[in-house]
């Protein structure tokens, strides 16, 4: 009766944990490694071979450890077949089937299902900025079945399917050899703490001999297998590149500020620490070591993060169990838990439509819900122009946008830059971060002979000198990114036909327009050219912000003009505080003005 009566509560907690973790990992690409994935699956299918130096770049000198090569691959195939829409799905998919497989290792620990389902998606809220498509994910479903293996043994299982391990290692590996570290990780924790469980039981039961040999033999097995890639001991030892101190400038890589502790990473963290001092005199060394290590790793880097989730839900979860169950018996939680499951079923669902909707709309959202591509952040429209008026390079870009651009580009024209770090080498990353000052940029000129600049809308301003250069003009901007080409005779028909002479977008202010507008031969001129630059209404914020001012600038007698670009703006960016404080000032200038002429 009992064993009837914790499967029906499961059901629906399962349910909605699954619904919730498809959901929260369902949003649109927004990041530009997605598409150096796909162009690397592509040219591994087209060429059926492996690539060991890069030739997506022409800046690019370090060999090319392609350690996601079968990831890559099957990316590939897949996209081929179902398209973005599609590898979203699965992707979500696959991180819902992970975060099940920690719910189940968490209940299989005799935790109640209501926290198992608490702490597992807490887990997920926790980890929800990984959840990109990219071969990263099958990183999260191999460690939450490497859990569910050991702590199945640990139960009493069978030791033979300890020696699983290795061959999921291998495949490991080759799919996305860069975390495969996590699995050995995993394992030297899981060996190195049942050792320590063996030699210092303190009275609770030991792991057995013929167990801990079988343990202790997968994983040097699945160390060796490791090695069997294409890159062998370099794709073991990548992870060892992120200690480089210029790797600590990418969001991903760098360590965690003490503010960012205050949200469930930092709840885990001191709600683990707690439970595990509470009950140290019954500590369990492999789960020690577990949430050590992982705990230490997800403090160093923002993408550990989602690993300490998922290995300390059931160290967690079984923990506050043991807290809560001297406090309340089953008496309490037949009586209480007939409506605390609905209620916390009804929460979730409630609380997750409210969290995937607090994106919708905005702007800049890099987790809005959706099974597409999020245009405002990918540029899309700024590789149309290139592709629809052949500029050639060599062409300068962004570090952020380089993923889409050799995604578009190749193999006619080579990035500059792009997310595959490790390839370019310390001293050129260092060197391209100052890429704005005129010395660096006039090298790179000199050096590779640039002639095409595609650049994304950084915070600061940094194209500066070439808004200020006679040699270089913008011919093409939105929302996402500029193109800026040199002034030389094989741009001269691209320039004069869209080149802009008076507008810098990627100016932090828009001051320096007053100037010009107080001159009517260049006010019309300055108009013009930011109405020319409207060539799609729903990724051109910056323009209509421009026109507004510009409007509001030129007197009482444009302020109607000025209140519809101000208004166009705001209905691509609501959020805006800005841009509805001056639709108020303006609604109220113009209502004062029909006023004045009433009277």
């Amino acid at each position: 009766m009992n064993e009837m009566r914790e499967r029906s509560a499961v059901a629906p907690l399962t349910v909605i944990l699954l619904l919730a973790t498809f959901c929260l990992s369902a949003f649109d690409i927004t990041e530009h490694d997605y598409w150096w994935h796909l162009a690397t699956g592509k040219y591994i299918l087209l060429h059926r071979a492996i690539p060991h130096e890069d030739v997506f770049s022409y800046t690019a000198t370090r060999p090319w450890v392609a350690h996601y090569w079968l990831a890559d691959v099957i990316g590939y195939a897949l996209y081929r077949l179902i398209g973005t829409p599609g590898l979203i799905t699965l992707n979500a998919l696959v991180v819902a089937l992970s975060f099940w497989m920690v719910f189940t290792t968490a209940l299989s620990m005799r935790v109640r299902p209501l926290l198992a389902a608490i702490f597992t998606l807490l887990a997920v809220y926790a980890s929800r900025s990984r959840f990109y498509v990219r071969p990263e994910t099958f990183s999260f479903f191999f460690m939450a079945l490497y859990l569910s293996l050991f702590y199945r043994w640990k139960r009493g299982g069978s030791a033979r399917q300890l020696f699983i391990l290795p061959f999921l290692q291998l495949l490991w590996v080759n799919l996305y050899g860069g975390g495969s570290v996590i699995g050995l990780t995993l394992l030297f924790c899981f060996t190195a703490g049942e050792i320590a469980n063996y030699l210092f039981s303190g009275g609770r039961t030991p792991p057995e001999k013929a167990g801990l040999a079988a343990l202790a033999l997968s994983a040097l097995a699945a160390f060796g297998l490791s090695f069997v890639n294409p890159n062998t001991y370099r794709t073991v030892f990548y992870f060892l590149m992120s200690r480089d101190p210029v790797f600590r400038h990418i969001v991903e890589w760098r360590h965690m500020e003490l503010r960012e502790l205050l949200g469930v990473h930092g709840l885990f963290l001191l709600l683990g620490a707690f439970l595990i001092i509470r009950f140290i005199t019954r500590a369990d060394f492999s789960e020690l070591a577990l949430f050590l290590v992982f705990g230490y790793m997800s403090i160093d880097a923002p993408r550990s993060l989602p690993f300490f989730a998922i290995a300390s839900v059931p160290i967690i979860a079984a923990r506050a169990q043991r807290f809560v169950d001297p406090l309340v018996d089953d008496a309490w939680w037949r009586r209480h838990g007939k409506w605390m499951r609905p209620v916390f079923v009804l929460g979730v669902s409630l609380f997750t439509i409210w969290y995937l909707r607090k994106d919708v709309g905005k702007f800049k959202s890099d987790y809005e819900f959706g099974f597409g591509v999020n245009r405002k952040l990918i540029p899309v429209q700024a590789v149309d122009f290139i592709l629809e008026h052949g500029v050639k390079g060599p062409l300068f870009n962004s570090y952020g946008i380089g993923g889409y651009l050799l995604w578009r580009l190749y193999p006619e024209e080579k990035v500059f830059v792009d997310g595959r770090v490790e390839m370019y080498g310390t001293d050129f990353l260092k060197t391209y971060m100052f890429y704005w000052h005129p010395d660096v940029w006039n090298d790179y000129v000199k050096k590779y002979g640039v002639t095409c600049a595609i650049i994304d809308r950084e915070p600061n301003y940094t194209t500066r000198y070439l808004d200020e250069s006679p040699e270089w003009r913008l011919v093409f901007f939105d929302d996402r990114a500029m193109i800026y080409l040199r002034n030389i005779p094989k741009h001269s028909a691209l320039i004069r036909e869209y080149g802009y002479r008076y507008i810098r977008p990627g100016s932090a202010g828009l001051d320096y327009l007053d100037e010009r507008l107080a001159n009517p031969m260049t006010a019309g001129e300055v108009i013009e050219e930011l109405r020319r630059s409207l060539h799609d209404e729903a990724y051109n914020l910056n323009a209509h912000i421009m026109l507004g001012h510009c409007y509001t600038r030129l007197g009482r007698a444009y302020f109607q003009l000025a209140l519809q670009e101000y208004r166009a703006a705001a209905r691509i960016m609501p959020e805006g505080r800005d841009i509805q404080a001056r639709i108020k000032l303006l609604e109220r200038e113009i209502g004062e003005q029909v006023a004045g002429k009433t009277y």
